[in-house]
This record gives structure tokens, C-alpha cells and sequence, in this order.
């Protein structure tokens, strides 16, 4: 008999720590937050858009170990949309970035981070007061 050792899959991936940047932040403080649905715990998700009421899709593009949180008015070809908790969201529009890429908002530092749960794709914060 045979023993093949399969690959190990967990249902939740690790998180990924994207690059945030400056621009980001600027662009994102002119956006409002749109509430879309909730996650299993009952967590506000949603999404950013502008004026009008486009969508601004947040993306991680490529390049660098981690990628960088970028925002697209059309959503780039191959790239997964997420949609973001309103704590990313409020982090996104009021931060400001600090020296060591964490964003720094009331005091406090966070940084954005990608969030899976097999079926819906976000940002959420982590970080410490």
C-alpha cells in the first residue's frame, strides 16, 4: 500500500497584512461608508463609494510580499473585491499613516488585514490602543 501525504487545507487562510499607503488614506477620507450586509456575528459590512454613490472597490494588488490595499472605480481583471467592516472603514477615512505603515486613528495603531470565512471576503483592523 501506498501513502500519498496530502496537502494540509484549512477552511480559514491566514490572514494577509496588505501594504497601506498614504494615498489610500487620502482618497479613502472623501468616501462614505455603505452599509451592505452583516457577517455571521451580526458585524456591519460594507463598502466604500463616492459622491454619487459609486462603488470604490477595494482591491490588493500585487506586488510586495503582502500586496497593497488599493481602491478601483472599475474592479481590475483577476482581482477579488472586499468588502470591509465599518471599524476598516472608519480607520481607512479618519487615519492617517504612520512611519512604520500602521495607521494611526484616535490615538490608537491598526492595520488593515484581509479576513476569510470560506464564503465572504473582508477587511477588518487589528492593532492596540
Amino acid at each position: 500500500m501506498r501513502i500519498v501525504n496530502a496537502p494540509v487545507i484549512t477552511a480559514m487562510p491566514m490572514p494577509q497584512k496588505p501594504v497601506t499607503s498614504a494615498a489610500l488614506l487620502a482618497t479613502a477620507a472623501h468616501l462614505n461608508f455603505r452599509a451592505t450586509s452583516r457577517d455571521r456575528s451580526g458585524s456591519t459590512l460594507g463598502v466604500l463609494v463616492d459622491a454619487s454613490g459609486a462603488q470604490q472597490f477595494l482591491v490588493i494588488a500585487t506586488g510586495g510580499e503582502e500586496g497593497t490595499w488599493t481602491l478601483a472605480s472599475a474592479l481590475p481583471v483577476g482581482l477579488v473585491p472586499f468588502l470591509l467592516y465599518e471599524s476598516a472603514a472608519n480607520v481607512l477615512r479618519g487615519g492617517s499613516l504612520s512611519e512604520d505603515g500602521s495607521i494611526d486613528y484616535y490615538g490608537a495603531r491598526y492595520t488593515i488585514e484581509s479576513w476569510f470565512d470560506g464564503n465572504t471576503r473582508a477587511a477588518k483592523v487589528s492593532g492596540s490602543a
